[in-house]
């Protein structure tokens, strides 16, 4: 009897320190917790933290920002809003500013070129087609222009095209540099849609639409793309 209960009066102060160390540690944590509420630091759950950047903002979710634009906004303005690219040209020849009142669109607060929704066709003088930055060289009323086809798409011109899109809309740069390379990443799927990259060859004739902003040479970043007939000899 009297092993029994030392052994247990034994084991009774082997785990105190541990409850008490716990206790204390509770303790600890729940008063740091206090102290950051007091000076307006939110205490985030963990299940909340993969919503919220380092911040506390929510998480922007590209995908889904473009998404909810890409079917109902974007292509019918590409549909509706194109501007034959020969007349955007000839005016950029002329007035670079005028045309842009005319026929482009410049981010509210920016200083940067004009951007203009076009659409045209011409004939391939020369296809980079196995590329990761794809192009066409080709040739429209005399001029050449290249045709961004993708995957790889240079430059925001796209986002910066349309009206309805503005960095008041993110909360960082960041954010909108992704709005930019998810808009891109969709014009490649939809001008790949459906098309024989390996058949646009030197001769072949094309008709796209797409972005292009007030830059030289003339550089179009491609929604849609469709092949015409044979190539030429």
């Amino acid at each position: 009897m009297g092993v029994a209960r030392d052994a247990s009066v034994a084991n009774g102060r082997s785990h105190t320190p541990r409850r008490r160390r716990s206790a204390l540690l509770s303790v600890a944590v729940v008063a740091v917790a206090g102290v950051l509420v007091a000076r307006g630091i939110a205490v985030v759950p963990d299940r909340e933290v993969a919503r919220t950047d380092l911040a506390g903002n929510p998480t922007f979710d590209a995908k889904q920002f473009v998404a909810s634009l890409w079917v109902s906004r974007v292509l019918p303005l590409m549909q509706d809003k194109a501007t034959d690219i020969g007349t955007v040209l000839q005016a950029l020849a002329k007035d670079p500013d005028a045309a842009g009142r005319s026929y482009g669109h410049r981010p509210r607060a920016g200083d940067g070129p004009w951007n203009f929704i076009v659409r045209g066709e011409g004939r391939i003088k020369a296809a980079e087609t196995t590329l990761r930055h794809a192009t066409l060289s080709v040739e429209i009323d005399g001029q050449d222009v290249e045709l961004q086809i993708g995957p790889v798409i240079f430059g925001t011109t796209l986002r910066d095209s349309l009206p309805f899109i503005s960095f008041d809309e993110v909360v960082n740069q960041i954010q909108f540099a992704q709005v930019s390379r998810e808009l891109n990443d969709r014009a490649t799927a939809s001008a790949h849609a459906g098309l024989d990259l390996a058949a646009l060859t030197p001769g072949r004739g094309v008709a796209f639409t797409g972005a292009m902003s007030a830059s030289t040479p003339p550089q179009v970043t491609v929604v849609r793309l469709r092949a015409l007939g044979a190539a030429s000899p």
